[in-house]
């Protein structure tokens, strides 16, 4: 009987033990959570402050473009010295729209006409600063044409040096 106590006794003490480790794990998760939970809330903090900086940025810039196109609208055109009105990079107000301010279905990579120019006017346009999408807009060929093009075009050159 004293034998059975004792297995008794040592059974309690390691359910005893089992229960403090499982508290203890459950201690560890909850204050991991309270963790993460912190730093989600100080990232939601951060995102919230920098869109809000980004509104105002935008809403500042908005107004400067606003304010610069009334000031080029109430600017009278230069003289030269000849008395002509000299020229400027400005666009004019009466001037056509460039092709890829217009929305033609029938341009860009979406026509239907057989010519196209060359590669050398992708590689061209792209030197210009132009986005993969404008250049196929403005040439005629589908975007992936235009990377394949300077793909090509950039490993030709790498080859050559």
């Amino acid at each position: 009987m004293a034998e059975l106590m004792v297995l008794f006794q040592a059974l309690l003490l390691v359910a005893g033990w089992l229960l403090f480790l499982r508290a203890q794990a459950e201690l560890r998760a909850q204050a991991a959570r309270q963790s993460l939970t912190g730093e989600l809330e100080a990232l939601r903090q951060t995102l919230d402050a920098l869109l809000v900086r980004l509104i105002e940025e935008s809403e500042r810039a908005e107004a400067r473009i606003q304010q610069l196109q009334r000031l080029v609208t109430m600017t009278p055109p230069a003289q030269s010295q000849h008395g002509e009105p000299e020229r400027t990079n400005a666009p004019q107000p009466d001037a056509k729209p460039t092709p890829m301010e217009t929305l033609n279905p029938d341009f860009g990579y979406n026509s239907t006409e057989q010519e196209r120019p060359t590669a050398g006017a992708v590689v061209q346009l792209a030197r210009q600063g132009l986005s993969v999408a404008e250049i196929a807009r403005q040439t005629g060929y589908a975007p992936g044409e235009v990377e394949l093009i300077l793909n090509l075009k950039r490993r030709h050159l790498e080859e050559a040096e």
